[in-house]
């Protein structure tokens, strides 16, 4: 025995009518129950899950329109699909009517046996289709709110483990100095060189940990969707960079800039990292060079920060925005956190972020965020 193609109920008063449907639609596979009246047809909705109802708009007791709207209003029948159909209700209000009551859709009577399952095949397609999408946009719901509670434990215990962490390193570091000051004369070359080796270590962990806690704690959505002044922003991250610029003679300019929405604070941290990062890999014996502008469409805002540095790989370009990957050992100081941060904060305000870099000749870092 062939599998029903769905269960259908056909509602019609007009008996030979109604027994042409019924052939025409076993003859397409279907289960098909019949009813005569509007009464019938709601007693078989209350007792048989259909797929679809075939509803005639003219029947003895209740119109086809007041059956479609009370299948419609009960939660156990809402799903039915409603067919309604006519041979005298054919003029274009009636049809609105009935689709405005909740029919899905609407034909008028004569209908080629071959388009009226067409039809009928289509709805059914049509609905299986709108299950499918909510089925996976539940799925959908339940893996963001497990991600999004992942992410929390995750940040707490990035949080945790830093902060515990910090006490016994203080432990090592403090016994590791008295140590140095009261056997100082006494120590050997090679003991005061284990010495410095610990020092070192514990300044590279001191930082790794402090990193740890800063990505823990960045990359939230930010409570509030204020404008942001970004040229107030850059001379922010500009004064908290004033002794490195100084010191490398980095010449840093800027266009002028629009106002967006977003954290001011973290906005400033991805300034402040981006421009860090263009002076820390400068070109050797070649004057840091630092340009920041925007382009501007209705939606979003696009900041580049350019440099004249040494560069990044096309290899690495996606890379280098993970958190603690580095490129260049500890020739160059830093622990690898500085983009990963960028991108979450970015993120977190419906951006992205990239690169485009050309090796020995600099790097532009370009990132989006909604126009104020």
């Amino acid at each position: 025995m062939a599998l029903s193609s769905g269960i259908i109920l056909n509602v019609d008063d007009n008996e030979p009518a109604r027994y042409v449907k019924r052939r025409i639609l076993l003859q397409g596979g279907f289960d098909v129950h019949d009813a005569g009246t509007g009464k019938d047809a709601l007693d078989l909705v209350d007792r048989i899950p259909f797929d679809l109802a075939l509803l005639d708009v003219n029947l003895p007791d209740i119109s086809g329109i007041d059956v479609c709207r009370k299948v419609k209003s009960r939660t156990e029948s809402a799903s039915v699909i409603v067919l309604q159909i006519s041979a005298s209700a054919t003029a274009a209000y009636q049809a609105s009517a009935a689709l405005d009551s909740g029919a899905d859709a609407y034909l008028t009577e004569p209908v080629d046996a071959a388009v009226l399952i067409s039809t009928i095949k289509a709805l059914l397609r049509l609905r299986k289709a709108e299950q499918a999408l909510s089925v996976a946009n539940e799925r959908l719901t339940v893996m963001n709110h497990e991600l999004h509670r992942s992410n929390e434990d995750l940040q707490q215990f990035a949080f945790a483990a830093s902060h515990d962490l910090q006490e016994p390193l203080r432990t090592v570091t403090s016994f590791a100095s008295l140590l140095e000051r009261s056997a100082g004369p006494k120590l050997s070359e090679d003991e005061r060189d284990y010495l410095k080796f610990i020092g070192d270590g514990m300044g590279r962990m001191r930082a790794l940990i402090g990193d740890l806690l800063e990505y823990s704690q960045v990359g939230h959505k930010p409570d509030s969707s204020q404008p942001v002044d970004l040229n107030a922003v850059l001379a922010w991250a500009l004064d908290n960079l004033r002794d490195g610029i100084a010191h490398s003679g980095a010449q840093v300019t800027s266009d002028p800039l629009p106002k967006v929405i977003g954290d001011e604070a973290q906005l400033g941290q991805v300034f402040q990292n981006l421009i860090s990062n263009a002076i820390k890999y400068a070109r050797p014996d070649v004057t840091p060079t630092i340009h920041v502008k925007v382009d501007q469409t209705e939606q979003e805002c696009i900041v580049r920060i350019v440099d004249n540095g040494i560069g990044i790989s096309p290899s690495h370009r996606e890379l280098i925005f993970n958190p603690f990957k580095r490129l260049h050992g500890r020739e160059i100081p830093g622990t690898g956190i500085g983009l990963a941060v960028c991108r979450k904060v970015i993120e977190a305000h419906g951006g992205r972020i990239w690169v485009d870099s050309v090796l020995g000749e600099g790097s532009t870092f370009s990132f989006s965020v909604p126009c104020a």
